[in-house]
């Protein structure tokens, strides 16, 4: 039913991850290639490899091997990554989507598949972000099979690209010549089942690789396939809102009382909705490797993913937001709190509205590599990469249709006094399932797409100055381009009846239910060949016809050594990075109604130096301490200088193409005992000084050249010219903030084949998000950021049987400050995901398994202001996995 875990992979890629994660390891901190690690696959094998690599970096870094995201249920990666510590994910469709470490969200996160800055984007729900538009990678377009190591850093150094605040993800596929046999072949076969949509879908995975008795060329192909259909359903308010006031009131005994009411909080959209998924996704990943001497080894890796989905949200609501019809509602009942919220409400002359959106989208990720390494001689090696990638999203179809019934005869309710989360709605007597009550009225299509690519080259050397010193240097380019588009068809339905009436519902709607109630859902296919709606002129939305094209040069020297102080082992690096940007930024201009098409340069450049130590006192004792200057680009969508000019008013609303990347100074330190074979206790403090945040902005007295546009858009005979003052309302670098931590970590086999691994995270911060409307300096969490994250582990495994068992949890965190319609803050309560997995060995070739996922039904849980007014509160159910895995 979606992305199949590892499980044909399990044996073959446990022993491939050493030797390529060590040839990682070698690149980045200039030491020998260690030799190739065979293993049997095993879960506690896997945590012992990923501890070692732990142990060994110079770095903060966590590392997940093969057989530990083989043997746990994950959906995807993001899955798998919301177990190491300070990570945690927000899901969409009841899917990891998106992560963030140790409080910096998704935008400040970077990925790498195989070594090369990579950006992966899909289209999701209104509620879970829509389609994305900016940095942040989601992990759902990749099913869990195609990698087998990922690999988090927490700390900067010289020799890995800028571009994170939070961390660099490094994501790899398997190398052909590190699988022990010289044919090795991993099948693998899984049905899913979900408690809510109740349906049976397909996971299937394969793995061969072979190469020749020499050991000199090998090739490998890896294909995942999964099919998901999920159902999900709750209740939704799209935010709260007091900016409308009803037309009477009869339950107020006079005018204050009145007043009082149309001063309430209420829902602005009360709804039910049923939303259904299907999602497919098919993905190939393929390596060749020569090895013609032990000094020269040559790759050529590509990987592709096919993500498709289609998507049905049904609903059913009432309109109370600012242009809905409560100018025509009287208040029969209601209810305010101390919140001044409206917690209950009978509505009378109220307008039901019935709506089904339906998607069809596809993400087509493709990336080709070609990586390589010579040592010329035992103490001078060099290594290269040149590749690029392209992810492509298009919602080609993205289709609502609207029923609408006016001034129904009976009395509308929400009361949220009982159960603030699913609110009960209650539509009185008026009959939801008679056609003949509705007219369709509207239609909406808003087809759009994001296409991202990345064009890499890279060439780094080693040169080893003695046994203690070595000297790494490097040169990067990189070339990143955005565009994204949407169009538009949305109007009223045109009226088609012989007396001039709105066409009618007809037979073009099915049922659906939620709740107790039931109510008539558009058919999309009949109402929209009724109005021959894709044959209707699309208009572009100039807001979303942007592009962002951005050339990174950089180059870095980092010195490393390994010696002893006072008897004491100490390694460390030292080295500065420095790159520069230049950004080429897109978008349409509104000037004097008319739009214009603006493209604005610009270049920064940034000197990033990095400190990293580790010091054992004593055996199986690491004290490590990372100091590094960091950087992250400003958000796609706050760079577009798309907007208007008003010459008449001198008015620039626009982003800021001229917008400074996010910097900062991080600090890291730690200490690690190794205090057993397989255990750790570890406990680390990190702090991040960030310089500035991005915020809205309005600015009298700008000048023309300090906007970013050109001259040439300029009316010459206009009021304002070249060197006159603007007012300019935008977005612009605000104040930063201050955010810190720490981690705790234990890891041990305990007795008798059983074992722990927990973490536990917490993170503060205080960030500056400008001045509200009274002009108070606005105050708050960063967005993205739970103030405490926990993970925790319990296995056992012997020859025949394994079980695990895993809990994570995240705390509350905002998502949007301020919020909209009046409300101070926006964002998601908690969660806390449990997952299990069990696996029986049959033979050695044979393997069965049963995994379950989200055992505790957890919600998708959304509000708005710092009272908790829900806004979001959708589930979608457990999933459970049966499957086998045969290697021959």
């Amino acid at each position: 039913m979606n992305a199949c875990k590892i499980k044909p992979l399990v044996a073959a890629i446990a022993l491939a991850t050493p030797a390529l994660s060590q040839s990682a390891l070698a690149q980045e901190q200039g030491s020998a290639v260690l030799e190739e690690i065979t293993v049997t696959a095993s879960y506690r094998d896997s945590l012992a490899n990923a501890l070692n690599q732990k142990r060994d970096a110079v770095g903060s870094r966590d590392v997940i091997m093969a057989e530990d995201i083989a043997d746990f249920p994950d959906l995807n990666l993001a899955e798998s990554l919301q177990r190491i510590p300070g990570v945690a994910i927000s899901r969409d469709a009841g899917e990891g989507r998106n992560v963030s470490v140790r409080g910096l969200g998704p935008q400040f996160t970077r990925v790498r598949i195989n070594g090369m800055e990579a950006m992966s984007t899909t289209g999701g729900t209104d509620s879970s972000g829509g389609a994305n538009r900016d940095r942040a990678f989601d992990f759902n377009t990749f099913a869990s099979e195609l990698f087998n190591s990922l690999t988090v850093h927490k700390t900067a150094s010289a020799d890995i690209d800028e571009g994170s605040l939070g961390a660099t993800i490094d994501l790899s596929t398997g190398k052909p010549l590190d699988y022990k046999d010289d044919l090795t072949f991993r099948l693998s076969g899984q049905a899913g089942y979900n408690d809510l949509a109740q349906e049976v879908d397909p996971r299937a995975s394969f793995l061969v690789a072979g190469k020749n008795g020499d050991e000199t060329i090998g090739w490998s192909l890896t294909g995942s396939y999964s099919k998901r259909n999920i159902l999900e359903e709750g209740f939704s308010a799209v935010r709260w809102s007091s900016e409308r006031d009803f037309a009477s009131c009869s339950a107020c005994a006079d005018q204050a009382e009145f007043d009082a009411v149309n001063d309430g909080i209420y829902p602005r959209i009360p709804r039910y909705g049923v939303l259904s998924h299907e999602q497919e996704r098919f993905g190939l990943t393929g390596s060749l490797q020569f090895r013609p001497t032990d000094r020269t080894d040559i790759s050529v890796d590509y990987l592709m993913s096919n993500f498709d989905a289609t998507r049905s949200e049904e609903f059913v609501e009432v309109s109370i937001k600012e242009n809905g019809n409560a100018n025509q509602m009287d208040v029969v009942d209601y209810e305010l709190d101390s919140n001044n919220t409206l917690t209950y409400m009978a509505l009378s002359d109220f307008d039901t509205r019935i709506e089904n959106r339906y998607d069809e989208l596809n993400t087509k990720f493709q990336q080709l590599s070609v990586s390589a390494s010579h040592e010329f001689s035992d103490n001078f090696r060099v290594s290269g990469l040149l590749g690029t990638s392209n992810s492509a999203f298009d919602n080609p179809i993205q289709t609502t249709i609207i029923y609408d019934a006016f001034d129904a005869p009976d009395t509308f309710t929400y009361d949220a006094r009982s159960d603030s989360k699913m609110v009960d709605l209650s539509w009185g007597n008026f009959d939801l399932t008679n056609p003949d009550n509705f007219e369709y009225t509207n239609f909406r299509d808003r087809p759009n797409s994001v296409d991202n690519s990345f064009d890499t080259a890279q060439f780094n050397l080693t040169y080893d100055i003695s046994d203690v010193w070595s000297v790494d240097a490097g040169v990067s380019y990189k070339q990143y381009n955005f565009e994204v588009t949407e169009s538009r068809r949305d109007n009223r339905v045109s009226a088609v009846t012989s007396d001039g009436q709105d066409l009618p519902v007809g037979d073009m709607y099915t049922l659906t239910s939620l709740n107790g109630i039931t109510w008539i859902t558009p058919d999309v296919a009949a109402a929209a060949a009724a109005v021959d709606l894709y044959n209707q002129p699309l208009s572009l939305r100039s807001q979303d016809d942007r592009a962002v094209k951005e050339k990174d040069t950089g180059f870095y020297v980092q010195v490393n050594w390994d010696s002893e102080v006072a008897g004491m082992p100490l390694r460390g690096n030292f080295g500065v990075r420095q790159v520069t940007t230049s950004l080429e930024s897109t978008g349409n201009t509104s000037i004097g109604g008319e739009l214009q098409k603006v493209t604005v340069d610009r270049d920064y450049s940034d000197t990033l130096p990095s400190l990293n130590v580790v010091l054992s006192p004593v055996e199986d004792v690491n004290l490590r301490l990372s100091y590094a200057k960091v950087m992250a680009r400003p958000g796609l969508g706050d760079l577009t200088p798309g907007g208007s000019v008003d010459q008449f008013n001198g008015v620039v609303k626009y982003g800021n193409p001229n917008l400074d990347p996010f910097r900062a100074d991080a600090f890291d330190l730690s200490a690690e005992w190794y205090y057993d074979d397989e255990a750790l206790v570890a406990l680390a403090y990190f702090k991040k000084k960030i310089d500035s945040f991005v915020v809205s902005t309005s600015d009298a007295g700008v000048p023309w050249s300090s906007t970013g546009l050109p001259n040439s858009i300029l009316d010459p005979n206009g009021q304002y010219g070249a060197n006159d003052l603007w007012q300019v309302d935008g977005k612009g670098n605000g104040k930063g903030g201050d955010l810190d931590g720490f981690e705790v970590i234990w890891q041990q086999p305990l007795f008798n084949d059983f074992g722990v691994v927990a973490n536990y995270t917490y993170v503060d911060s205080a960030v500056e998000y400008g001045e509200d409307s009274d002009g108070n300096i606005i105050v708050d969490d960063l967005q993205g950021l739970s103030r405490n994250t926990y993970n925790l582990t319990f296995y056992y495994e012997t020859e025949k049987f394994g079980a695990r068992i895993s809990w994570a949890k995240r705390d509350d965190y905002l998502t949007r400050v301020p919020g909209r319609n009046g409300n101070d803050i926006e964002g998601t309560i908690g969660t806390q995901n449990v997952d299990m997995a069990l696996n029986y060995n049959f033979s050695e070739q044979l393997k069965f398994t049963f995994e379950g996922i989200n055992l505790t039904d957890e919600y998708n849980h959304q509000y708005v202001d710092s009272s908790i007014r829900s806004s979001v509160y959708h589930h979608t159910g457990r999933q459970f996995y049966l499957g086998a895995s045969y290697a021959f």
